[in-house]
């Protein structure tokens, strides 16, 4: 197996990666002037507050995953307690 316990949210904690890598793009291109010469100008402030968020998502995603895979019988109890743990130290 590899997760899918819930599945009805088709691995929604893909789209929470997916959602991290695209606005850590859209940090990267800010102040860039876009195809249509349009770019974002947000302070240095904001930008610290959004790299922040990029990583609480991504550990969410992460945590979603792992369970998942819990449910899935992909992990037992003392793995997947393992993993949370490292994952709380990080």
């Amino acid at each position: 197996m590899s997760g899918g316990h819930f599945c009805d949210n088709n691995y929604i904690y893909y789209r929470v990666f997916q959602f991290a890598d695209e606005l850590e793009n859209e940090i990267q291109n800010n102040r860039k002037p876009n195809d249509y010469g349009y770019s974002r100008d947000f302070s240095d402030e904001t930008l610290v507050i959004l790299k922040a968020k990029v990583e609480q998502m991504r550990k969410i995603a992460q945590a979603m995953r792992e369970i998942d895979y819990l449910y899935s019988g992909d992990h037992g109890e003392d793995s997947f307690l393992k993993i949370m743990k490292e994952h709380e130290n990080e």
